[in-house]
């Protein structure tokens, strides 16, 4: 970026124009354009002569419409009017407040669009059950939500030949759902709703634009009505990705302030703020570095550990053993996408023991369905399955059976090669959805969606090796899910499918969109399943498709299949 003296503008624009000044009462989004509009007349320079040194990323009228207040600039336009009007950070520093009022703004939105009529929760309405506390979130607003029934998948698999006709087939999830008793149906014609195939797979990368960001664009007023949620999400997770990291360590932070207050043992309000900083950890999960949150977390753990040392009245400590087991089971979570398996399975058993201790249900079936996932991508399939049913039998609630049917159970089968037991358990994870009702669901990465079972199903299939299924699946996950992680995977199992198809060229080219996201978000099973998929392409390595997408995998991963730790297992 060049500084302001370099610039060359003209200055008599400084003389013309007076500056505004700052009402620190109005609008995060209004402060930051007079801050914009002070700092570009302060460089003499117009909007058009600012937009020219851009480079075309950003137009005249973009500009005028931030100064104005009018539109949410994106952090990459943030960052770069800084640099070129020497800021010395002080548009960067607008970021966090710009962060809060957007996400209480869309919270005011969805309440108002979801329940009308309703105002949200004060938290004297929560209930003190443990079971039901603040580390969970109603559905409306979890991160992930469920599909609206009009865009509800149908969740199929092929009936295997012979299979018990007792067994009732995997259907449709509209709200009632469809007769379980209704004959099995085949091919599209279980399929849902008609899709026109997902959007090309966009990563977040050097170019916003790829992101859907409104910049570079002749002056409009808004945008058209279907690109404005894929705009609203894509600015949301790149403004977590640029402000989140220091927000997490703020929140330590303020726990730390209150302990000194309320003293070494803790009270009512650092009891709150514990709860408070679990869900921000969670929410944050997929928008922050595995490596960058693992210490945070890590940091908040050792604050619950020290005040465990204290005395404490019965119902705080078994308090402190569910903030300290949900804490544990992102430590678990975090290694397994790390790459490091030893360590997730130490800290999982560690939440494990802790849910048990605080006699929470959900804590313990959740972890359980981690425990799975770590066992079924270290090649121990039956080991997966049985902790996968041990989680199931412990769930307070059916949507955290169905979590465990397809995120445990199906895809063990799947390795196993039953086909009819992969049947049965996304057949029962279907009816557990469509019976949950108002289920609690945890927030961020602890949530479960349509979505998300979804995708599981298709990675069953994809494993059976049913490739239509799989990619039926898989194309409608990527619809539904919200997170770069999910959509990679997504896409990595379409890839996959259209290897299996025999269409090796699209199969690496899919593959090849999916490895341009950063690496430091390439979570161990995006580099699994990568490397799965470049070892099912070898036949083909001749092809131009293929040596790209070999060649691009090998520059991100000097060793495909090793583990990838972000930091030494001592630090974990």
């Amino acid at each position: 970026m060049l500084p302001v003296s370099s610039i060359g503008g003209e200055r008599e624009v400084a003389h013309r124009c007076e500056l505004r000044s700052i009402d620190p009462t109005s609008s995060a989004v209004r402060q930051l354009g007079d801050t914009l509009y002070n700092l570009r007349i302060t460089a003499g320079l117009t909007q058009q002569q600012l937009a020219a040194l851009t480079g075309g990323r950003w137009s005249r009228s973009h500009i005028g419409r931030v100064e104005n207040g009018d539109v949410t600039p994106s952090p990459d336009f943030v960052e770069a009017m800084d640099g070129l009007l020497g800021g010395d950070r002080t548009l960067v520093q607008c970021l966090p407040g710009l962060l809060l009022e957007t996400a209480r703004q869309r919270s005011q939105r969805q309440w108002q669009r979801r329940e009308p009529s309703t105002a949200p929760p004060s938290p004297s309405q929560e209930t003190e059950d443990l079971d039901q506390s603040a580390l969970y979130t109603r559905p409306g607003t979890a991160a992930h939500d469920p599909a609206p029934a009009a865009s509800r998948p149908a969740v199929s698999v092929p009936e295997p030949s012979g299979a018990s006709p007792s067994v009732p087939p995997a259907s449709g999830l509209p709200p009632s759902g469809p007769s379980p008793s209704g004959p099995p149906q085949s091919g599209a014609a279980r399929s849902g709703p008609s899709l026109a195939g997902p959007r090309p797979f966009s990563p977040p990368g050097p170019d916003p634009r790829a992101l859907g960001f409104e910049q570079g664009e002749p002056a409009r007023i808004e945008p058209e009505p279907k690109d404005q949620e894929l705009r609203s999400t894509a600015n949301r997770s790149q403004f977590l990705r640029m402000t989140l990291w220091t927000g997490l360590g703020a929140v330590m932070e303020s726990v730390r302030l209150t302990l000194r207050v309320e003293g070494p043992a803790g009270g009512p309000v650092t009891h709150e703020q514990l709860e408070l900083a679990v869900e921000q950890y969670a929410r944050a999960y997929w928008a922050t570095p595995a490596g960058v949150l693992f210490g945070q977390v890590r940091q908040c753990r050792q604050l619950v550990d020290g005040m465990l040392d204290q005395r404490q009245p019965a119902s705080r400590r078994r308090h402190l053993h569910l903030v300290a087991g949900w804490l544990s089971a992102l430590l678990g979570n975090l290694s397994f996408h790390l790459g490091d398996y030893s360590s997730a399975r130490m800290h999982l058993g560690t939440a494990w023991r802790l849910g048990q201790a605080a006699g929470h249900n959900g804590l313990v079936a959740w972890v359980r369905g981690a425990q799975s996932m770590v066992e079924l991508y270290d090649d121990r399939p039956e080991e997966a399955l049985r902790m996968a049913r041990e989680g199931q039998a412990l769930a307070p609630n059916p949507l955290v059976r169905a979590q465990l049917a397809s995120w445990g159970e199906a895809r063990a089968l799947a390795r196993m090669g039953d086909r009819r037991g992969v049947l049965e358990a996304i057949a029962r994870g279907n009816r557990a959805i469509e019976s949950s009702g108002d289920d609690w669901s945890p927030g961020g990465v602890f949530s479960f969606s349509v979505g998300e079972f979804e995708q599981y199903c298709g990675t069953a299939c994809l494993w059976l090796d049913l490739p239509e299924e799989a990619k039926r699946h898989a194309d409608h996950a990527f619809e539904l899910r919200d997170t770069v992680a999910a959509k990679a995977l997504a896409r990595l199992d379409v890839a996959a499918a259209e290897s299996q198809l025999g269409r090796p060229a699209e199969a690496s080219q899919i593959g090849a969109e999916v490895l341009q996201m950063p690496a430091e978000y390439l979570i161990d099973p995006i580099v699994r399943r990568a490397t799965e998929l470049a070892a099912s392409l070898e036949p083909h390595r001749s092809l131009a498709e293929v040596r790209d997408f070999n060649e691009r995998l090998a520059s991100l991963i000097p060793s495909p299949g090793e583990p990838r730790a972000a930091s030494s297992a001592s630090e974990r």
